[in-house]
């Protein structure tokens, strides 16, 4: 599956997120690699983006600890650079038109990206 979206700038918690180390393991297994302890978010033009993805995913974060949700993690490549995972949180109220991308280095830094510029994802589902 393929997905266009634009940068956008989160709300800059997701690093303290993916410190955790029930996260960290979690991910690192699923998903291949080592995440940088940050995300990339992206915005996507058609909420069915997120719908689909949500009746498609299989693979789950499981929660280990109270006040947190479980997620929906799919497997990918970012811009046919790196690989990358999409990190989909399950919960009642969340941006429909948001995606979290982990990726083993600091995306923006290492590729020279900027909030605004169009980005291409092709997740394997």
């Amino acid at each position: 599956m393929k997905i266009t979206g634009r940068i956008v700038r989160g709300v800059e918690e997701s690093k303290g997120f993916l410190s955790i180390p029930w996260v960290d393991r979690q991910l690192s297994k699923k998903l291949h690699f080592n995440p940088y302890k940050g995300t990339l978010n992206i915005m996507v033009n058609d909420p069915e983006v997120q719908r689909n993805l949500k009746l498609q995913g299989k693979d789950r974060l499981v929660h280990q600890a109270e006040g947190f949700c479980d997620a929906l993690v799919f497997r990918g490549s970012f811009n046919d650079t790196f690989p990358c995972g999409v990190i989909l949180p399950l919960v009642p109220v969340y941006d429909e038109c948001l995606l979290e991308i982990v990726a083993p280095v600091h995306l923006k830094k290492t590729l020279g990206l900027n909030d605004g510029d169009t980005v291409t994802l092709e997740l394997y589902l």
